[in-house]
Protein backbone atom coordinates (compact mmCIF):
# COMPACT_ATOMS: atom_id res chain seq x y z
CA UNK A 1 0.00 0.00 0.00
CA UNK A 2 0.86 3.65 -0.28
CA UNK A 3 2.36 4.66 3.48
CA UNK A 4 1.64 8.28 3.68
CA UNK A 5 3.27 10.29 6.31
CA UNK A 6 2.40 13.66 7.29
CA UNK A 7 5.01 16.17 9.05
CA UNK A 8 2.82 18.48 11.26
CA UNK A 9 4.37 21.07 12.67
CA UNK A 10 6.17 24.09 10.72
CA UNK A 11 6.57 21.27 7.46
CA UNK A 12 3.95 19.20 5.86
CA UNK A 13 5.92 16.76 3.89
CA UNK A 14 3.86 13.60 2.20
CA UNK A 15 6.06 10.76 2.00
CA UNK A 16 5.46 7.05 0.54
CA UNK A 17 6.32 3.35 1.51
CA UNK A 18 5.15 0.21 0.10
CA UNK A 19 3.57 -1.70 3.43
CA UNK A 20 1.09 -4.57 3.79
CA UNK A 21 -1.81 -2.84 5.16
CA UNK A 22 -4.20 0.13 4.26
CA UNK A 23 -3.24 2.20 6.71
CA UNK A 24 -2.45 5.88 6.43
CA UNK A 25 0.16 6.70 9.52
CA UNK A 26 -0.17 9.96 10.61
CA UNK A 27 2.79 11.29 12.19
CA UNK A 28 1.57 11.52 16.13
CA UNK A 29 2.14 13.60 19.07
CA UNK A 30 -1.17 15.73 20.48
CA UNK A 31 -2.53 14.70 23.67
CA UNK A 32 -6.34 13.64 23.26
CA UNK A 33 -8.08 12.32 26.35
CA UNK A 34 -6.05 13.97 28.60
CA UNK A 35 -5.80 16.56 31.79
CA UNK A 36 -4.23 19.47 32.35
CA UNK A 37 -0.65 19.30 34.12
CA UNK A 38 2.62 21.36 35.29
CA UNK A 39 6.02 20.68 34.62
CA UNK A 40 6.63 20.28 38.34
CA UNK A 41 4.80 17.14 37.53
CA UNK A 42 6.98 16.49 34.31
CA UNK A 43 9.99 18.45 34.51
CA UNK A 44 11.99 16.83 31.52
CA UNK A 45 9.71 17.92 29.08
CA UNK A 46 11.01 20.68 27.00
CA UNK A 47 9.12 22.19 23.85
CA UNK A 48 11.19 22.12 20.74
CA UNK A 49 11.26 25.63 18.88
CA UNK A 50 11.60 26.54 15.58
CA UNK A 51 11.46 30.16 15.02
CA UNK A 52 10.61 30.80 18.24
CA UNK A 53 7.41 28.41 17.67
CA UNK A 54 6.57 25.30 19.06
CA UNK A 55 7.32 22.73 16.59
CA UNK A 56 7.33 19.53 18.54
CA UNK A 57 8.05 17.75 22.59
CA UNK A 58 11.55 16.27 23.49
CA UNK A 59 12.83 14.95 26.64
CA UNK A 60 15.33 16.57 28.62
CA UNK A 61 18.20 13.55 29.73
CA UNK A 62 20.76 15.85 30.71
CA UNK A 63 21.08 19.56 31.66
CA UNK A 64 23.02 19.44 28.38
CA UNK A 65 21.28 17.00 26.08
CA UNK A 66 17.51 16.41 24.78
CA UNK A 67 16.02 13.55 23.27
CA UNK A 68 13.60 13.53 20.35
CA UNK A 69 11.99 12.30 17.12
CA UNK A 70 14.14 12.28 14.03
CA UNK A 71 11.09 13.26 12.27
CA UNK A 72 10.70 16.52 14.21
CA UNK A 73 14.29 17.82 12.51
CA UNK A 74 16.56 18.49 9.79
CA UNK A 75 20.16 19.13 9.86
CA UNK A 76 19.32 21.98 7.81
CA UNK A 77 17.31 24.08 9.91
CA UNK A 78 18.04 25.87 13.68
CA UNK A 79 16.57 25.00 16.65
CA UNK A 80 15.87 25.91 20.63
CA UNK A 81 14.33 24.12 23.30
CA UNK A 82 11.82 26.02 26.05
CA UNK A 83 12.66 24.47 29.41
CA UNK A 84 10.64 24.20 32.48
CA UNK A 85 7.56 25.58 31.68
CA UNK A 86 4.40 24.72 31.54
CA UNK A 87 3.35 26.75 29.08
CA UNK A 88 3.68 25.94 25.79
CA UNK A 89 4.62 29.78 24.75
CA UNK A 90 5.98 31.64 27.68
CA UNK A 91 7.78 30.74 31.01
CA UNK A 92 10.81 28.96 31.73
CA UNK A 93 14.37 29.64 29.70
CA UNK A 94 14.58 29.36 25.87
CA UNK A 95 18.27 27.75 25.10
CA UNK A 96 19.56 27.61 21.74
CA UNK A 97 20.16 23.66 20.30
CA UNK A 98 24.22 23.81 19.19
CA UNK A 99 24.50 20.63 17.60
CA UNK A 100 22.36 18.04 16.11
CA UNK A 101 22.20 14.49 15.68
CA UNK A 102 19.84 12.35 13.80
CA UNK A 103 19.87 8.67 13.71
CA UNK A 104 21.52 7.49 10.45
CA UNK A 105 19.01 4.99 9.97
CA UNK A 106 16.37 6.48 10.39
CA UNK A 107 13.51 6.27 7.35
CA UNK A 108 11.11 8.96 6.52
CA UNK A 109 9.54 6.62 4.76
CA UNK A 110 9.09 3.38 6.99
CA UNK A 111 9.94 5.84 10.54
CA UNK A 112 12.05 3.17 11.99
CA UNK A 113 14.88 4.55 14.19
CA UNK A 114 12.80 7.96 14.69
CA UNK A 115 15.00 9.78 17.52
CA UNK A 116 17.25 12.64 17.40
CA UNK A 117 19.73 13.99 20.06
CA UNK A 118 20.07 17.64 20.77
CA UNK A 119 22.70 19.22 22.58
CA UNK A 120 22.58 22.61 23.95
CA UNK A 121 24.57 25.40 23.90
CA UNK A 122 24.08 26.18 27.42
CA UNK A 123 23.50 23.99 30.36
CA UNK A 124 19.85 24.25 31.58
CA UNK A 125 20.34 25.83 35.47
CA UNK A 126 16.44 26.13 35.44
CA UNK A 127 15.43 24.66 38.72
CA UNK A 128 12.60 23.59 36.97
CA UNK A 129 14.25 21.63 33.92
CA UNK A 130 15.05 18.29 36.17
CA UNK A 131 16.78 15.55 32.99
CA UNK A 132 14.97 12.12 33.19
CA UNK A 133 16.71 8.58 33.33
CA UNK A 134 17.09 6.53 30.33
CA UNK A 135 15.55 2.98 30.15
CA UNK A 136 17.91 0.08 29.86
CA UNK A 137 19.35 -1.59 26.76
CA UNK A 138 16.70 -4.31 26.02
CA UNK A 139 13.32 -5.14 24.22
CA UNK A 140 9.82 -3.51 24.09
CA UNK A 141 8.03 -2.78 27.23
CA UNK A 142 5.73 -5.42 28.57
CA UNK A 143 2.28 -4.83 27.38
CA UNK A 144 0.01 -3.95 30.29
CA UNK A 145 2.38 -1.16 31.85
CA UNK A 146 0.96 2.16 32.17
CA UNK A 147 2.85 4.94 29.82
CA UNK A 148 2.42 8.41 30.78
CA UNK A 149 2.59 11.01 27.97
CA UNK A 150 3.36 14.65 28.11
CA UNK A 151 3.09 17.31 25.42
CA UNK A 152 0.51 20.20 24.58
CA UNK A 153 -1.19 20.04 21.57
CA UNK A 154 -4.38 19.11 19.80
CA UNK A 155 -7.38 18.31 22.96
CA UNK A 156 -8.93 15.94 19.71
CA UNK A 157 -8.08 15.30 16.21
CA UNK A 158 -7.88 18.25 14.13
CA UNK A 159 -8.72 20.87 17.21
CA UNK A 160 -7.17 23.44 18.14
CA UNK A 161 -4.21 23.28 20.92
CA UNK A 162 -4.35 24.46 24.44
CA UNK A 163 -1.36 26.24 25.81
CA UNK A 164 -0.94 24.54 29.05
CA UNK A 165 0.72 21.28 29.16
CA UNK A 166 -1.41 17.78 28.95
CA UNK A 167 -1.09 14.71 30.27
CA UNK A 168 -2.51 11.28 29.45
CA UNK A 169 -1.93 7.35 30.73
CA UNK A 170 -2.19 4.65 28.32
CA UNK A 171 -1.53 0.58 28.57
CA UNK A 172 1.22 -0.40 26.42
CA UNK A 173 -0.04 -2.73 23.67
CA UNK A 174 1.54 -6.01 23.12
CA UNK A 175 3.71 -6.35 19.74
CA UNK A 176 1.78 -8.81 18.19
CA UNK A 177 -1.52 -6.59 18.63
CA UNK A 178 0.60 -3.88 17.46
CA UNK A 179 1.87 -5.13 13.99
CA UNK A 180 -2.31 -6.83 13.87
CA UNK A 181 -2.90 -3.31 14.05
CA UNK A 182 -0.75 -1.76 11.42
CA UNK A 183 0.94 -4.06 9.04
CA UNK A 184 3.60 -7.21 10.38
CA UNK A 185 6.10 -4.99 8.47
CA UNK A 186 5.43 -1.69 9.80
CA UNK A 187 6.18 -1.88 13.13
CA UNK A 188 9.83 -2.51 13.45
CA UNK A 189 11.89 -3.62 16.89
CA UNK A 190 12.05 -0.22 17.50
CA UNK A 191 8.60 0.46 17.84
CA UNK A 192 6.19 0.22 20.32
CA UNK A 193 2.39 0.89 20.86
CA UNK A 194 -0.08 2.18 23.74
CA UNK A 195 -3.09 2.91 23.90
CA UNK A 196 -6.74 1.72 24.75
CA UNK A 197 -6.77 -1.01 22.44
CA UNK A 198 -11.02 -1.44 21.14
CA UNK A 199 -11.71 1.66 22.99
CA UNK A 200 -9.61 4.88 21.86
CA UNK A 201 -10.58 7.67 23.59
CA UNK A 202 -7.24 9.05 24.84
CA UNK A 203 -3.48 8.79 23.51
CA UNK A 204 -1.38 11.60 21.67
CA UNK A 205 -2.26 12.61 18.13
CA UNK A 206 -0.65 14.85 15.22
CA UNK A 207 1.54 17.98 16.04
CA UNK A 208 3.91 17.19 18.71
CA UNK A 209 5.81 14.23 18.05
CA UNK A 210 8.72 13.90 20.01
CA UNK A 211 7.30 13.99 23.34
CA UNK A 212 8.03 11.92 26.20
CA UNK A 213 6.31 8.61 26.96
CA UNK A 214 7.49 7.18 30.46
CA UNK A 215 6.93 3.83 32.28
CA UNK A 216 7.81 3.54 36.23
CA UNK A 217 9.07 6.64 35.95
CA UNK A 218 12.10 6.24 33.12
CA UNK A 219 12.12 7.40 29.76
CA UNK A 220 10.98 4.12 27.49
CA UNK A 221 10.06 5.98 24.51
CA UNK A 222 9.10 9.70 22.41
CA UNK A 223 6.11 9.97 20.75
CA UNK A 224 6.47 9.00 16.91
CA UNK A 225 3.41 8.22 14.50
CA UNK A 226 -0.29 6.73 14.32
CA UNK A 227 -3.59 5.88 12.10
CA UNK A 228 -5.27 9.26 13.33
CA UNK A 229 -5.88 10.37 16.77
CA UNK A 230 -6.71 8.06 19.92
CA UNK A 231 -8.65 5.78 17.12
CA UNK A 232 -10.16 2.40 19.24
CA UNK A 233 -8.17 -0.03 16.63
CA UNK A 234 -5.12 1.74 15.72
CA UNK A 235 -2.42 2.39 19.04
CA UNK A 236 -0.21 5.48 18.99
CA UNK A 237 3.07 3.78 18.12
CA UNK A 238 6.29 5.34 19.92
CA UNK A 239 10.08 4.85 19.50
CA UNK A 240 11.27 2.55 21.35
CA UNK A 241 14.37 3.55 23.08
CA UNK A 242 15.54 0.53 24.57
CA UNK A 243 16.94 -1.27 21.74
CA UNK A 244 18.30 2.42 20.32
CA UNK A 245 20.25 2.58 24.17
CA UNK A 246 23.72 2.35 22.48
CA UNK A 247 23.10 4.95 19.84
CA UNK A 248 22.01 6.87 22.61
CA UNK A 249 25.27 6.34 24.97
CA UNK A 250 27.87 6.39 22.06
CA UNK A 251 26.59 9.68 20.94
CA UNK A 252 25.63 11.79 24.12
CA UNK A 253 27.60 10.19 27.00
CA UNK A 254 24.62 9.33 28.71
Amino acid sequence: MLKSVVLLGLLAVVLGAAQSKNVVPLLDGRIVGGENTTISAHPYIVSLLRSNSHTCGGALISTTWVLTAAHCVSPLLSYSVRVGSTYRNSGGDVIAVSRLIRHPNYSSATIDNDIAALQLASPTSNPDAIPISLVPEGGAPQAGLIATISGWGALSEGGPSPTILQVVRVPVVSQSDCRAAYGQNAITDRMFCAGVLGVGGQDACQGDSGGPVVINGVLTGLVSWGNGCARPNHPGVKTSIAPLRSWVRNNTGI
